[in-house]
Formats: C-alpha cells, sequence, structure tokens
C-alpha cells in the first residue's frame, strides 16, 4: 500500500489533490493514505508509523513547501509541476519505478 503526503501549494488545492489521488488510487484501503497536509512534527509522524513498519513512500511537493519538510523527507520528494492528477500520477510513477532500480 502507498503512503503518501502533500506538501506546498494552498489548502484548498491539497485537499483536492488529496481526494483525486485517494479516489484514482483506491485510498484510503488497508494502511495506505494520502495526507491533505504534512505533518506537524514529523519526526513523530515517522516515529508513530514506525511503530506498525511503515513509513511515508512519498512527499509530493505541490510548491512552496518548507525547507525543512523537503529535507526531511529528501529521499521520498517528489516535484510535481501542476495539481493535475494525471501529471502528479505520472511524476509519482517515475520517481517509484527510479527508486526501484
Amino acid at each position: 500500500m502507498i503512503r503518501i503526503v502533500l506538501a506546498g501549494s494552498s489548502a484548498a488545492t491539497r485537499a483536492d489533490v488529496a481526494a483525486a489521488l485517494a479516489e484514482r488510487l483506491g485510498l484510503p484501503s488497508g494502511d495506505g493514505f494520502v495526507l491533505a497536509d504534512p505533518p506537524a512534527d514529523p519526526v513523530a509522524f515517522d516515529a508513530s508509523l514506525a511503530r506498525v513498519g511503515a513509513e511515508v513512500d512519498a512527499l509530493l511537493h505541490l510548491g512552496g513547501a518548507p525547507d525543512a519538510l523537503l529535507e526531511h523527507y529528501g529521499r521520498a520528494v517528489v516535484e510535481c509541476a501542476s495539481t493535475e492528477v494525471d501529471g502528479i500520477l505520472a511524476a509519482l510513477r517515475e520517481a517509484l519505478t527510479t527508486a526501484a532500480r
């Protein structure tokens, strides 16, 4: 299952994108999720996920996210050129395929 966090842009845009992605990906189900808002304390969030053997798979950067958050999730950051769901899914697919190599 995939676990995605959105960062940057406006709260309304993140909420719209999260809803569209969750629908397209068939989430939430099981332990997968799409969070419209990044965690206030990413270290504590990561620790809670680790307790159940999970981690954030991708932080979708929609532009303007705090540098500290981007640095924290550096290995998982996927830069998204737009908020169009098809473009975001293409960027996510490319990032996950590249990471798997």
